[in-house]
């Protein structure tokens, strides 16, 4: 058994499931951490993921293989990763204020 099979049975039959997949997780994220600034940028983050991991099962399933599409994906997702924990880290980017919140609350 391959690392990648589960995913594949999971996102391989239909791009539906996986995209279905990142809006509920989407979503979860955002109405758990809804009085936070940053859920609708980890909810967007999450459903990246999904929408990933979906793409690399459906090539997975045209018969590309997990060994070229999954070190690629890995790739992506660590510069994306690096690139907004540097931005953070560094003060570039920060939460925009919500409204009907104090910036104390």
């Amino acid at each position: 058994m391959q690392v990648t099979d589960p995913v594949v049975h999971l996102f391989g039959m239909s791009t539906v499931i996986a995209a279905s997949a990142a809006y509920s997780a989407q979503a979860g994220i955002v109405g758990a951490w809804r009085r936070s600034p940053y859920a609708p940028l980890l909810g967007r983050l999450a459903a990246a993921i999904f929408f990933g991991c979906g793409g690399v099962a459906g090539s997975t399933v045209l018969g590309i293989p997990a060994a070229i599409t999954v070190p690629i994906a890995l790739t992506v997702l660590t510069v994306v990763l690096v690139v907004l924990a540097a931005a953070f880290a560094g003060g570039a980017l920060e939460p925009a204020p919500r409204p009907g919140l104090s910036p104390g609350t």
